[in-house]
């Protein structure tokens, strides 16, 4: 009798503890709707700073205390400003990149500006813009424009920028093949991704893990140990689409460690954020460790992606939104190696 109480009073305190660590902090709690697309990095000091889409503007907000607290959204002024090379329509839009630390420590923030005078004749531009803060996101640089190539945008950055050797950054970007572009002279060039079949997919996101290595995430998962000079799949990647809509809606992070942690979600009535851990370098994956957190919560997915990064070494937070704001969720990384 007594050893059955003392099962039920640990499964109480274990769920109740689960329970305690589940409470999402709001960074905006307000109705929103529209392409918010929050993203999130960690500056060099432990700042988190998270740049979603405002009023035709993107804003930021920042972190002094792991995420615990949030500023007051301020306006990456920048961004609403429409760029010389595209022509002033009345239908038009800001949309949301991703925001990265540079290897200087600079934080870069991505975003198309995008004009639409379909109606009209035809025309439509997507241009890709970026700037940079020298100050942990207090202050931004005047826009740079990345592209165009042949007369055509690029379109969306929508995961992360990866710093590249010689200064130049990675795009994998939402439409066609990667590039790799030179912020000093804004040269531009294909990079050519292609694993044993040939095939040379989208990739919406390429990063490189604590061990060196490379991982392209498109609708399949390669993996590169030289470079980038040749690719392998990854079997048994728990996070592979089931339609292109839902590509996007995935996110990797590489841990310190060297393990590699994939967050995701599936289609418009996703609830829940998805979590697994490959603890060898991305290698291999197990679908059984797959932990969902939130399982009862609303998560925008699809098009839109719960984005996850390092906190400290022992825990990680997700930013992520739905109807009712943009949220960050702090996790103990001990919660997604399947114990508490």
């Amino acid at each position: 009798m007594f050893l059955s109480r003392y099962i039920i009073l640990m499964m109480f305190l274990v769920s109740s503890h689960a329970f305690a660590e589940d409470k999402p902090v709001p960074i905006l709690a307000e109705r929103i709707q529209g392409h918010i697309h929050p993203s999130i990095c960690r500056g060099q000091n432990g700042t988190l700073i998270v740049v979603y889409k405002g009023a035709n503007v993107l804003v930021c907000s920042r972190s002094d205390d792991q995420g615990e607290t949030w500023s007051k959204p301020t306006a990456i002024a920048t961004s609403a400003k429409r760029p010389a090379v595209i022509r002033e329509v009345k239908k038009y839009e800001v949309y949301p990149g991703t925001v990265d630390i540079l290897p200087d420590e600079r934080i870069l923030v991505t975003w198309n500006y995008i004009a639409d005078d379909k109606a009209k004749d035809g025309y439509y531009e997507r241009a890709l813009l970026y700037s940079l803060s020298d100050d942990q996101g207090r202050s931004w640089s005047e826009q740079r424009l990345i592209g165009p190539v042949d007369g055509k945008h690029l379109g969306a950055v929508r995961h992360n920028v990866l710093p590249w050797m010689g200064g130049r950054w990675l795009l994998p970007l939402r439409v066609g093949v990667p590039r790799l572009y030179d912020p000093e002279t804004d040269v531009l060039e294909e990079y050519p991704l292609v694993g044993p079949g040939g095939v040379q997919h989208e990739f919406q996101q390429i990063v490189k893990t604590a061990g060196g290595s490379l991982l392209a995430m498109g609708p399949v998962l390669l993996r590169s140990t030289d470079a980038g000079q040749h690719w392998l799949p990854v079997k048994g990647f728990p996070a592979i689409p089931d339609q292109r809509d839902n590509a996007e809606g995935r996110f990797l992070t590489t841990l310190s460690d060297g393990r590699v942690l994939v967050t995701w979600g599936r289609g418009q009535k996703n609830l829940g954020l998805s979590y697994n851990l490959s603890t060898d370098d991305g290698q291999t994956w197990d679908a059984r460790r797959t932990v969902v957190l939130l399982p009862d919560t609303p998560v925008a997915a699809r098009y839109y992606s719960a984005r996850t990064i390092q906190v400290d070494e022992e825990t990680v937070g997700t930013v992520f939104m739905n109807r009712n704001g943009v949220h960050f969720l702090k996790v103990p990384l001990k919660r997604l190696s399947g114990s508490f």
